[in-house]
Formats: structure tokens, C-alpha cells, sequence
């Protein structure tokens, strides 16, 4: 097949538009994660490296993982063997300084639960903004605080986070946790996965002047290769 140089000189400016257009918006897909061990592979047995597991039912578990071979696990189970108003959760302390406290934040993971039967439960995940290295007096800043019962938590993994968090004046750390908490009711039997978490800078939404610039350029090379 004989190829055509003149067309492929015409078509260059376009495929160099298309070129930047993609490398624009690819840089507006994905921030990197300030989390360790997001997805609970690495660890000891029940053991999640990074991550404190707090309460008699919480485990790194290879039953159910979204991804990979690993996830976080919570259970209570009153009726069988753990006490009524246990708590379990799981969190991760970020260390200090490790914010920038002029940028915002995005928090996503997945969640899903054993069980659609919410009588006695409290299943919740929060962020706590810490000033950990006390150069504005220390202690917490603000937090956020979600309940996954009524955003619509299913038995099978679903998405879950907030965008464009605020980090709040003097805050220079998080922590990260998540809990399955029952109260004083008995017969109480529920479970918690959480996988696949990321927590970094916000995502830039592209700017109207960088799209209409691209707009501009597109539209000048398909001029050039008529």
C-alpha cells in the first residue's frame, strides 16, 4: 500500500492537538493517594501493616477483597459470642506535617456489609484533622463524620468518599477510621468490608480557558489539514 506523505504532514498538527488534549485531561484523572497499604495486602495474618485495628472483631481478611487478596473485616455478633456495645474500627494515622493545610481533599473507598439488617448497628466512617506537631496548640481541628446505614451501603461493594474536603486552619495530619459499633441490643449479627481506599490532594476540575484553548487548537489543525 502506497502511503501518502502529503496527508500524513496535513494530519500532524491534528494528532498533536488530540496528543495534548489527552494529556490534559489525563492529568485531571487520578491524585496520588497519601494512604499506606490502601488496599490491606501487606500485613501478618490478621494484621494490617499501617493500619490499627482496634476491638476484639476487626481483622485484615482474605474472605471477601474487592481487589487483590486482602480487605479490612469488622463483625459483631451478639448473638453467638461477643458482647452487646462492642465497638471494632480501623484506622490510620497519617503522622505529622504530613498536610497541606491550603489544599482540599478527596477520600474514596468501598464498602459493603453482610447483612441489610441495621437494627442495632452503627457503621460509619470518619476524618479526624489533627494538628499533630502542636504549632497551633494541637489536638483536633475538625472532623467528618458519615453514617454508611443511610447512604445506601449494600452486600455487595459499592463506592463511597467525599470530595473537596476542607482541611481546616492549624490541621497538619488525619486519621482515617472505620467503624461497626452495636449497641445494647441483643442478637445483634453484622459485618463490615472496606477495600480499596484512597485519600489525597483534590483533583483540579479542568479550567473552561485550558478547554477552550484546546477547543482552539483542535480547530486550527483541522484547518491546516483542509
Amino acid at each position: 500500500m502506497k502511503i501518502n506523505q502529503s496527508t500524513i504532514r496535513k494530519s500532524l498538527p491534528l494528532i498533536g492537538s488530540f496528543a495534548l488534549l489527552s494529556f490534559a485531561l489525563s492529568g485531571q484523572a487520578s491524585a496520588a493517594s497519601i494512604l499506606l497499604n490502601p488496599g490491606f495486602e501487606a500485613g501478618t495474618g490478621a494484621d494490617a501493616d499501617n493500619w490499627a485495628e482496634l476491638g476484639t472483631e476487626t481483622a485484615r481478611s482474605s474472605v471477601s477483597p474487592r481487589t487483590g487478596t486482602s480487605h479490612a473485616y469488622m463483625t459483631v455478633d451478639n448473638l453467638n459470642n461477643a458482647p452487646a456495645g462492642a465497638a471494632n474500627f480501623i484506622e490510620q494515622n497519617l503522622g505529622a506535617n504530613v498536610l497541606d493545610n491550603t489544599q482540599n481533599f478527596d477520600l474514596s473507598f468501598y464498602a459493603k456489609v453482610d447483612s441489610l439488617d441495621f437494627t442495632g448497628v452503627n457503621i460509619f466512617y470518619q476524618v479526624l484533622w489533627l494538628d499533630q506537631d502542636g504549632s497551633d496548640g494541637g489536638g483536633v481541628k475538625g472532623e467528618t463524620l458519615t453514617q454508611l446505614t443511610t447512604a445506601g451501603i449494600n452486600t455487595t461493594y459499592q463506592e463511597f468518599g467525599m470530595t473537596d474536603m476542607d482541611v481546616p486552619d492549624g490541621a497538619d495530619s488525619s486519621i482515617l477510621r472505620f467503624q461497626l459499633a452495636a449497641g445494647a441490643v441483643p442478637d445483634i449479627v453484622q459485618g463490615f468490608s472496606v477495600d480499596d481506599v484512597s485519600f489525597g490532594p483534590a483533583i483540579p476540575e479542568p479550567t473552561s480557558a485550558g478547554l477552550l484553548s484546546l477547543a482552539g487548537l483542535l480547530t486550527l489543525a483541522r484547518r491546516k489539514r483542509a
